[in-house]
């Protein structure tokens, strides 16, 4: 019996909760319980439930990614909640080197990844630029960096979302509609 393909669902987790937080870290409206609501269920809990299907299946990259990636939005959520109820304060080095860190994270599965479709390897580049931008505007407290990053999120996620509706809808079908991009490497 074939086993569905949980990773359409992953891509949109992370897609749909980098666009929602993206927008607002580019000022289209305030970081609050909608974003957070995004990132602990869809970017968080879905994302893991992904990386448990994938590791079943023995996908040791997608078990990463989206094992990764689901622990970034469950902490994210959970900093920020605890910090507006103040159990801890944030401050914008913490958060810079907490991103910095996930760049690098990302660095790895973007290099791994350049034996995937190439919509994939363009996509967690673009997240490198992403948490590194956001990395370095908390840190050394440009706004501009961080309004930057949150545009160019944008773009990630949206193309996140087009891969997994690519994936969606060229596995539905049964052929290549919509394409995403042979490998870097073979």
């Amino acid at each position: 019996m074939n086993k569905a393909n949980p990773i359409p669902l992953g891509l949109l987790g992370y897609g749909m909760s980098t666009v929602l937080l993206s927008f607002s870290i580019a000022g289209k409206y305030p970081t609050g319980g909608m974003v957070f609501a995004m990132a602990i269920f869809f970017g968080g809990i879905a994302q893991a439930i992904v990386c448990v299907m994938l590791y079943s299946k023995g996908d040791t990259f997608g078990t990463t990614a989206f094992g990764g990636y689901a622990f970034l939005w469950l902490s994210f959520g959970f900093m920020n909640v605890g910090a507006s109820h103040g159990w801890w304060t944030l401050g914008g080095k913490d958060v810079g080197y907490y991103l910095l860190l996930w760049a690098v994270f990302t660095i790895g599965l973007a290099v791994a990844s350049t034996v995937a479709p190439k919509v994939l390897t363009i996509i967690l580049m673009l997240t490198v630029v992403l948490l590194g931008s956001l990395g370095i505007g908390s840190i050394n407290g440009n706004a501009s960096l961080s309004k930057f990053g949150g545009y160019e999120g944008v773009l990630t996620g949206a193309l996140a979302i087009y891969l997994a509706f690519a994936f969606l809808i060229n596995e539905t079908h049964g052929n290549s509609k919509l394409p995403v991009g042979s490998p870097f490497r073979s």
